[in-house]
This record gives C-alpha cells, sequence and structure tokens, in this order.
C-alpha cells in the first residue's frame, strides 16, 4: 500500500469540515476541542474505509485470477493497480461493484453500531459515528457514476464490452463518460461556490478535474478509481 502525499491535505480538510462545520450543528453545546478530535477522528476513519473500499476490489480480482501490484491512497479516494484485464465483462463488473458494496456496508455498519450504541455514546462520538457511515453511503454512490475512472466507468465499459465484443470500445465509452461527467461536476462545482459561497463546490470542483483531466490514470489501466498522473 501507498499514501501519497496530497493524502494528508485532504485528511486535514476533512478534519477542518468535520470539526467546523458538521459536527457542531449535529452535536451542538460540546468543546472546540472535542469537535477537532473527532473530526481528525472521522477523517482517518474515512481513509482507513477507502483502503478497505481497494481491497474489495483486489479480493475479488484475485478470485478472477488478476493480480494486485498495489494500493494506492491519495487525495479523491484510491486506486488497486492490476497487473493484467479482467478476462471476461462479468469479471470486469464484479470487480468494479465489489468496492462501492464494501463502502456501503461500511456505512450501514457505521449507522448500526451508532444506533445500538447511542446511549453510551457523547454526543459528538454518536454524530462522529453518523457522519463516518453518511460518508461511505455517498461514496458508494458516488463512485458508481458511469465514467472512467470510477466504477461506475467500468461497469459501463463492462457492458460495452459484452454486447460488442470489443473491450476497447467499452474502454472508449467509459472514458467519454468520464469527461462528461467531469465537465459537470466542475460547472456544478464552481456554480456551488460562486452562488452560494458553500466550500463543498470545491470538491465537486476538483473532482470534475480528476475526472476531466486527460493525464488521469483510467480505470482500464490501473483499476476503478483515479490516481495521481
Amino acid at each position: 500500500m501507498e499514501v501519497h502525499s496530497s493524502a494528508a491535505a485532504a485528511v486535514a480538510v476533512l478534519t477542518a469540515v468535520f470539526a467546523l462545520g458538521l459536527l457542531p450543528v449535529t452535536a451542538a453545546e460540546a468543546s472546540i476541542a472535542s469537535y477537532w478530535f473527532a473530526g481528525f477522528g472521522v477523517a482517518l476513519a474515512v481513509f482507513a474505509s477507502l483502503l478497505l473500499h481497494e481491497l474489495a476490489h483486489a479480493a475479488v480480482a484475485r478470485r478472477y485470477g488478476v493480480g494486485t501490484r498495489r494500493v494506492v491512497l491519495w487525495l479523491l479516494g484510491g486506486a488497486a493497480e492490476q497487473d493484467t484485464p479482467a478476462p471476461t465483462p462479468l469479471a470486469d463488473a464484479v470487480i468494479a461493484v465489489a468496492g462501492p458494496l464494501a463502502s456501503a456496508a461500511l456505512g450501514v455498519t457505521s449507522w448500526a453500531v451508532a444506533l445500538v450504541m447511542a446511549p453510551l455514546l457523547s454526543p459528538t462520538a454518536l454524530a462522529a459515528l453518523l457522519w463516518l457511515g453518511t460518508a461511505n453511503l455517498a461514496w458508494a454512490v458516488f463512485v458508481l457514476l458511469p465514467g472512467a475512472p470510477l466504477d461506475g466507468g467500468r461497469i459501463l465499459r463492462a457492458l460495452v464490452w459484452s454486447r460488442t465484443r470489443d473491450r476497447h470500445h467499452g474502454d472508449r465509452t467509459a472514458r467519454r463518460g468520464g469527461r462528461a461527467l467531469g465537465v459537470l461536476l466542475l460547472s456544478a462545482g464552481a456554480a456551488v461556490v460562486i452562488l452560494f459561497g458553500q466550500f463543498v463546490g470545491v470538491w465537486f470542483a476538483v473532482a470534475g478535474w480528476a475526472l476531466w483531466a486527460p493525464r488521469t490514470i483510467t480505470s482500464a489501466e490501473t483499476g476503478p478509481d483515479a490516481v495521481p498522473p
């Protein structure tokens, strides 16, 4: 496993978002220190969840005889870099969907633990668990968008590959979908920042750039998620 230097910036920003914005709203009247401590914990837990997401890809890929060279965590997520392409469209789709399923399971588990343990937890700890669950579920939905290098792009590639019996045609279709999504997210992010002054728009814009940028490594080359060029 490798951790790109940009991951540190993501942890810092996530910590600030939780400590300054989300936790004070959902756990009012706690101390400022507890917000920052819980925010840092959630940010680290989010990246641990991303690692489990990528390991799910790697575990399922191994069952289809596809090895994984490394798992990389970076600013916008992670990537399980595979040695060889998936042998069939079905294998490609199953490997791709393993990550989102793992993230969704983590999200539901976080919510369930929060609900069961609620009487024993402080308001800040309870809010942190709920936000961790929300982050995992949101990630599971986001990566299923139909465009490379997201998991949804790999599923789209598998569908086109299955229909046309041409993997390269599937690659091209997934890449076009990724560029279209990139433009949409860039535009939406800019609008959110300019019109509403919300910091979350920056995340949309950066995610859009990662999808649109020509040098972004695609799912066809390294797995379902983007890694820095």
